[in-house]
């Protein structure tokens, strides 16, 4: 049976609001309970909720204009190639009215709307023999159901990136000629991916080469092919020295102006932030390397475990404890004069780098707040980007104007917004989409400098 027609949850349309644009060449079924549950969201206290439940409401009245959803034929999109119908609990399809309206009237369930839409699911698994209907939802539990009522359902799958499969921005390559390695070091005669025996390279890419005990590690230029040596010491230019290749790698692509984005993945205690915060500093008001007026820092306000519920104060005093990671890291690059502030009369201890918030060349930005912002000449770092969905991700990365440097990392293994996985945050998303331009780089990162103690949990807990 090839033919397919889906039908949609509303968990679906709140993950990827934009969800009905990918399923191209097939029919959609949208039950009318999701319509109203839309409704219902559209005024949650969670911004990224009302904000997907509000587009998602939009593009599914845009449907109108190409025809009546109720249509007994359904429509179809001319550019998206699909058929969309509107269904009920109990309203066949092609052929018969709707009925939206009694079945909305009737309904006795409150805002039991799981259950109305299975409904809805099985009444047009009833009604159409020539057809296989599949449940799209992002509620396990709904899915579960699903089965347990013979009904074909599946994840919605269009942004997941499974892990393992995961662009990494590296690979390995032993036993390489040293007289071939050399080349690479001669200006006049330079190595290619090819002579080394390596194709399919993604621009930006590194490849670590073994030449005996040694490793040899190179970036890929994708306009000519050419793999470039990537620099042993940082010391000069950004402040600080890489302890391991995969650091050396990521201040590579942090400190070329040339990179727009770069993704940093890998457990905690790998420097991911350490190493873009020093690179953000280096390059501040550098017009040699770039023109970084201001760094930007945000991350995604998501509690582990139990919330403390609202915090008092101001926005600064608000954003505080969520950009504490931000400020340790801080403390190492800019250590503050223990003596110097109290010694000329000052009420209190002042941090080193407080000074950078004052003179307005350091920024921090609430997630939620960015949507319509432009943002020029900044070098913008998005930390914890896991707990991010891949549209939220991207609102973040549009925002980005002439001379803007963003900067995504975090670890996909430790995600506490409920509603993603490892492999469905805008993270991985983003990694993985984007690995083919050239502006583009990314670094996964596996050995922790943090700590001893730090690494061994991140490994084995």
């Amino acid at each position: 049976m090839s033919r397919q027609i889906h039908v949609l949850d509303t968990s679906v349309l709140v993950h990827d609001p934009q969800a009905l644009r990918q399923f191209r060449g097939t029919e959609v079924a949208i039950p009318i309970f999701v319509v109203m549950e839309l409704d219902d969201l559209k005024n949650s206290r969670r911004f990224e909720v009302a904000s997907s439940a509000r587009f998602a409401s939009r593009l599914i009245n845009e449907l109108r204009s190409i025809g009546p959803l109720q249509s007994p034929e359904g429509i179809r999109h001319p550019e998206w190639d699909t058929h969309f119908y509107v269904i009920t609990d109990g309203a066949p399809v092609p052929g018969q009215p709707s009925g939206a309206f009694d079945a909305l009237r009737s309904s006795d369930s409150g805002r039991k709307m799981d259950m109305l839409i299975l409904k809805s699911a099985l009444a047009l698994k009833d009604r159409v023999t020539d057809a296989e209907v599949v449940l799209v939802s992002k509620d396990v539990n709904l899915r579960i159901l699903a089965d347990f009522e013979g009904l074909a359902a599946e994840d919605y799958k269009n942004d997941r990136v499974k892990l393992s499969d995961l662009y990494t921005g590296m690979r390995r390559v032993d036993d390489i000629d040293p007289g071939l390695l050399a080349q690479a070091y001669v200006p006049d005669d330079p190595l290619h991916a090819a002579d080394i025996g390596v194709s399919d390279l993604c621009p930006n890419e590194f490849v670590i080469a073994r030449e005996g005990t040694k490793e040899h590690v190179f970036r890929f230029d994708g306009v000519d092919g050419v793999l470039r040596p990537v620099p042993r010491d940082f010391a000069r230019s950004a402040g600080i020295t890489p302890r391991n290749l995969e650091q050396r790698m990521a201040l590579s692509l942090l400190m070329d102006p040339d990179i727009q984005l770069v993704s940093m993945v890998g457990k905690a205690g790998t420097g991911k932030t350490f190493l873009a915060l020093a690179a953000a500093i280096a390059q501040l008001g550098d017009r040699r390397r770039g023109s970084y007026d201001r760094i930007l820092l945000s991350k995604p306000v998501v509690a582990m475990g139990h919330d403390i519920g609202f915090l008092p104060g101001d926005f600064d005093a608000k954003m505080q404890p969520w950009m504490m990671s931000f400020f340790d890291n801080l403390d190492q690059l800019i250590p503050t004069d223990e003596d110097g502030g109290v010694a000329k009369g000052a009420t209190r201890e002042e941090k080193g780098w407080e000074f950078l918030f004052h003179s307005g060349q350091l920024e921090v930005q609430a997630i939620h707040t960015i949507r319509g912002r432009s943002i020029p000449n900044a070098f913008m770092l998005i930390d914890e980007a896991q707990n991010l969905t891949p549209h939220e991700i991207k609102t973040i990365i549009t925002r980005a104007a002439e001379g803007t440097k963003v900067v995504i990392s975090g670890d996909p293994f430790q995600v506490d917004n409920h509603f993603l996985d490892q492999h469905s945050n805008g993270l991985v998303f983003v990694t993985e989409k984007l690995k083919e331009s050239p502006m583009t780089g990314a670094v996964f990162f596996t050995k922790g400098e943090r700590s001893h103690l730090a690494e061994l949990a991140a490994t084995l807990l």
